[in-house]
C-alpha cells in the first residue's frame, strides 16, 4: 500500500498483531500468561490483508493481470529473501528436533510456495502465510463483485464449514493433519475471515462496520457452539473464527485507546513499523529455537530479541526500498 493511502490505525493493528504472534512463540518457552491467545492474531492479518486490498488496491484500468502482479511484487520479494535467510540460518543452528539443516530442494520448494520447508517447520512456522495471502489476493477481485449483503458472512461460514468437514471425513486417521490443512492450506477454509475483512474494507465509516461485526460475531458464536463434545482438532477448527475475532477486537480497542495520544511527528515512524510488520512476522521465528535453548525463561533476553527483530525488520524494509528505487522501471533502460 502506498504511503498516501496508509492509515495509522491499520499500521498500529499490524504492529500489535505481529507482536502478539511473537508473544505466543516466546510464551511457549517462558510460560507467559495468555500466550496461546497470541496465535489467533493471525486472523487480524487476514482481515487487514483482504480489507486493505478491497479498499485501496482494487483492479483499475490495468486489469486483473496488473493487479495480481502488483500484489505479487509487493509481497513475494520479502518472502523470497527471508526464505533464503532462513535456509542460511539453518546451517548455523540446527535445532535438536531434526539435527539437520534445510536442503536446496526444500529451499526451492519454499520459493515456489509449494512447501513451508515441509517436515522441518522449526524456523518457518509463519511462512505459510504468504502463499495463503497471495491466494486471497487471487480471489478477491471475484469476491469484490459480490454485493455486500447480510447473507454473505453466513454463506461464507457454510462454504468453509462444508469444505473443512470434507477434509476431516477424508482424513479420519489423521485428525491433527486435517486440522492443520483447514487452518493453513487455502482461503476456502478461512473464507469467513477473508469475507469479513472484505466487508470491513467496504465500510465507509465505523458505523457502517457495526453490522458486519455483529453478524460475524453471531456466526462465530454459533460455529463455536458446534465445538461442544467434538474432538480436539475439530473443536479447535470450529472455535478458530471466534478466538480470532476476540483478539482482533482487543487489539482494535488498544489502538482506539492510544490514537488520541499519537502526534503527527510519530506517524512516519508508525507507518514504517507497519510496513516492517510482515518481515517481522516471517523473520522472528528464525531465532525462537535458539532463544528457547540458550535463554529459556530469561525475560530480559526475550525482550532484547523482540527489539532486535523489529530493528532488523525496519532495516530490511529500508534496504528493500532502496533497491526498488534503483531498479529500472518496466519499459525503460537503466540509466
Amino acid at each position: 500500500m502506498k504511503n498516501t493511502t496508509r492509515a495509522i490505525p491499520v499500521d498500529l493493528l499490524r504492529i500489535f498483531a505481529a507482536s502478539a504472534i511473537f508473544y505466543v512463540h516466546g510464551g511457549l518457552a517462558t510460560g507467559w500468561p495468555l500466550a496461546g491467545w497470541g496465535d489467533f492474531a493471525v486472523a487480524t492479518f487476514i482481515y487487514l490483508s483482504s480489507g486493505c486490498a478491497t479498499r485501496f488496491s482494487q483492479p483499475a484500468a490495468g486489469g486483473l493481470r496488473t493487479y495480481w502482479l502488483s500484489r505479487f511484487r509487493a509481497i513475494y520479494p520479502t518472502f523470497a529473501i527471508i526464505s533464503v535467510a532462513i535456509f542460511a540460518a539453518s546451517f548455523i543452528h540446527a535445532p535438536n528436533k531434526t539435527g539437520s539443516h534445510y536442503t536446496v530442494a526444500e529451499l526451492a520448494a519454499n520459493l515456489m510456495m509449494i512447501s513451508a520447508y515441509i517436515g522441518k517447520p522449526w524456523l518457518t512456522e509463519p511462512m505459510w502465510f504468504v502463499p495463503f495471502v497471495l491466494q486471497v489476493y487471487l480471489i478477491l477481485p471475484l469476491l469484490m463483485k459480490i454485493p455486500a449483503r447480510r447473507y454473505i458472512l453466513p454463506a461464507a461460514f457454510l462454504v468453509s464449514g462444508m469444505a473443512s468437514a470434507a477434509v476431516f471425513a477424508l482424513n479420519p486417521g489423521h485428525p491433527v493433519h486435517a486440522h492443520d490443512i483447514c487452518r493453513n492450506w487455502s482461503p476456502i477454509f478461512r473464507l469467513p475471515e477473508v469475507m469479513f475483512g472484505c466487508l470491513l474494507g467496504r465500510a465507509g465509516s465505523v458505523a457502517d462496520a457495526i453490522a458486519p461485526v455483529v453478524i460475524y460475531a453471531v456466526c462465530c458464536a454459533l460455529t463455536a457452539l458446534l465445538a461442544i463434545h467434538q474432538s480436539s482438532p475439530v473443536s479447535n477448527t470450529l472455535t478458530l473464527p471466534l478466538h480470532g475475532l476476540v483478539v482482533f477486537l482487543v487489539l482494535a480497542a488498544a489502538v482506539a485507546a492510544i490514537l488520541p495520544f499519537i502526534r503527527d511527528q510519530q506517524s512516519a515512524a508508525i507507518a514504517l513499523l507497519g510496513r516492517a510488520a510482515l518481515p517481522f512476522f516471517l523473520l522472528h521465528g528464525t531465532g525462537i529455537g535458539l532463544m528457547s535453548e540458550r535463554f529459556g525463561r530469561n525475560n530480559l533476553a526475550w525482550i532484547l530479541y523482540f527489539v532486535l527483530c523489529w530493528a532488523g525488520s525496519v532495516i530490511f524494509v529500508l534496504a528493500l526500498d532502496k533497491v526498488r528505487r534503483r531498479a529500472p522501471r518496466p519499459g525503460r533502460c537503466p540509466s
